[in-house]
């Protein structure tokens, strides 16, 4: 039985569905070096758009993290 998520048939628009995954930042790394030992022209793409999101994901909660820390050396 095949699984239609992991199916590599195109779709009728000839895109196909996005999915989310939640993954660790060294989970990532890993993914990201087992896609580097492809060939550059096939995964160029793909490592930009994982490295795209997984920089503003960080950012966001950076400043989510600034934003909730007390201000060193202010007096109260």
């Amino acid at each position: 039985m095949s699984n239609p998520v992991l199916s590599t048939r195109p779709s009728s628009a000839n895109t196909s569905p996005e999915i989310a995954l939640r993954l660790s930042l060294d989970e990532l790394n890993l993914v990201l070096e087992g896609v580097g030992n492809l060939p550059f022209a096939r995964v160029f793409a793909l490592v930009g758009k994982l490295q795209a999101q997984a920089g503003e994901q960080l950012q966001a909660q950076a400043q989510a993290q600034a934003q909730a820390a007390p201000h060193a050396g202010q007096g109260g």
